[in-house]
């Protein structure tokens, strides 16, 4: 038994049984569940019902638990609940920040299935991420948990990695059965947005030589816009288009250290540029124009309201929101965090420019 309260007049035991089989035999009744694993809490009954309207319900009402001093919790998980008793209990310890990341999921679980405040366990994941920040983990895993336990830093962090280390579509990644537990697909979607807006930041700063050399005059042009590109080219940079279906970001920006292109000494002044610097140029522009999700933008745009959200999104400037939230980022994490519906906020533009 783990002794939660030495007080405690109530035994809880948590039964948590083998997912993998239940998974395997999939709409069959034939196979009995198989215990994984169970365990002895004593707690303090009424800190439970003060903490959960499930548990309230449970040990007050007409159930036959309101009058008996042990219970028994099945399909729930062994040490996640361990740590919702321990937090509601004030008695935490060490042993709970050893858990692996898949069991955040189950602590979520629980909060939903017993009615408990998410966020009384912001403070404990917080520590948490702290400990095991150097651990190798899915950056599509730490998606989640982050959202769910508020934790700006690890989701902004998360995001930009996401971002600037994918190619293709991003997802996250539930590694457990709780299939239901995932982020609002907005999400994704704008921090799929925010990975192609990179590449095009950066296309645009690549192909301004390009466009005062298409409307020069000179006879220079043609040699010195052919070596521009294919300074790029040798690089596997450019076409950009081309290169950023196959490889990420942080790969084409890494590959532009390697960029060398001195123009025709003979070549007239416009024809000179400092290319090299240009590239330079490129390189730190997108290297810091995203610096990931900000929850707490997200949150300025989710009233409850769906018609209301841009409009408070769009009035607000920049230095007003980011004052407002726990890391300073740039203005594209600022717009990309923008959670109302698109529709709305298009909307919402057309009538400002009939405005004015």
């Amino acid at each position: 038994m783990i002794i939660i309260d030495k007080y405690g007049d109530l035994t809880v035991t948590v039964v948590e049984y083998d997912n993998r089989v239940s998974l395997s035999n999939h709409g069959s009744d034939e196979q009995e569940p198989i215990i994984w694993k169970n365990e002895e809490f004593q707690v303090c009954r009424q800190i439970l019902v003060n903490n959960s309207l499930v548990f309230k319900r449970l040990l007050t009402s007409n159930f036959a638990e309101a009058t008996q001093s042990a219970v028994t919790l099945k399909e729930d998980a062994v040490d996640a609940m361990e740590i919702w008793f321990r937090v509601m209990h004030d008695n935490i310890n060490a042993n709970t920040y050893n858990v692996p990341l898949s069991e955040m999921w189950h602590l979520v679980a629980a909060a939903d299935k017993y009615d408990l405040d998410i966020h009384d366990l912001n403070d404990w994941f917080a520590e948490w991420y702290l400990r095991n920040s150097s651990t190798c983990w899915d950056t599509c895993q730490l998606l989640y948990p982050c959202y769910r336990f508020d934790h700006a830093d690890g989701f902004a962090q998360a995001t930009r990695i996401l971002a600037y280390n994918s190619f293709g579509h991003i997802v996250e990644f539930n590694p457990t059965e709780h299939y239901q537990l995932h982020l609002p697909s907005r999400i994704i979607q704008q921090l799929n947005a925010a990975k192609g807006r990179l590449r095009t930041v950066m296309h645009a700063k690549l192909y301004e030589p390009n466009e005062s050399l298409l409307r020069a005059n000179c006879t220079c042009k043609e040699k010195s816009l052919y070596g521009y590109e294919k300074a790029l080219h040798d690089i596997d940079v450019w076409p950009l288009e081309r290169v950023a279906q196959k490889h990420t970001m942080t790969r084409i920006l890494d590959r532009l250290d390697r960029f060398a292109y001195k123009p025709d000494e003979y070549a007239c002044k416009p024809c000179r540029k400092d290319y090299v610097g240009i590239v330079r140029k490129a390189q730190t522009y997108t290297q810091a124009y995203f610096d990931g999700l900000c929850l707490d933008c997200m949150n300025m745009s989710k009233t409850g309201d769906m018609n209301q959200d841009y409009w408070i999104h769009n009035e607000l400037r920049e230095d007003e929101v980011v004052s407002g939230c726990r890391f300073k980022h740039s203005q594209a994490t600022w717009y990309f965090s923008f959670m109302g519906r698109k529709e709305e906020r298009d909307h919402f533009q057309s009538q400002k420019k009939q405005r004015y």
